[in-house]
């Protein structure tokens, strides 16, 4: 694999994406983004909430990513997410759904669990939107 990685998204419920690449960065739980390039230093860190980008065939394509750890290497990268998805796995109209769901709950809620509960939601479908190639 010389000048790519192996990147592995790995879910509990499913193997979401294994491919080389040449590039890659994604969402660290408390330090911003990494970027990795082929002959990283090995390391392994809390992924956050966001989008893992790579470079595939001179291409840049984008995959969501909620939680879960990083497991990095000069020639592999493994994150075990608690979700994750390619672009082909979402509904854009699901996510209209979902999104004027989470903002209907957030403005009727009242306790603070209930607040963070809702704009969580209301995030996750941004970054979702995101990876369709759309805002809000």
């Amino acid at each position: 694999m010389d000048g790519h990685l192996l990147l592995e998204v790995v879910t509990p419920q499913r193997k979401v994406f294994s491919a080389e690449v040449s590039e890659l960065s994604f969402p660290t739980a408390h330090r911003g983004y990494y970027g990795i390039l082929p002959g990283h230093t090995p390391v392994m860190t809390p992924v956050g909430d966001g989008l893992i980008t790579y470079i595939q065939n001179g291409q840049k394509l984008l995959l969501t990513v909620f939680g879960g750890f990083a497991e990095v290497g000069p020639d592999r990268v493994t994150i075990l997410a608690r979700e994750s998805e390619t672009p082909e796995m979402l509904d854009a109209a699901a996510l209209e759904i979902a999104r004027q769901e989470a903002q209907k709950r957030l403005k009727e809620a009242q306790d603070p669990l209930a607040i963070a509960t809702a704009q969580a939601d209301l995030d996750a479908t941004g970054i979702r939107f995101q990876a369709l190639g759309q805002t809000l």
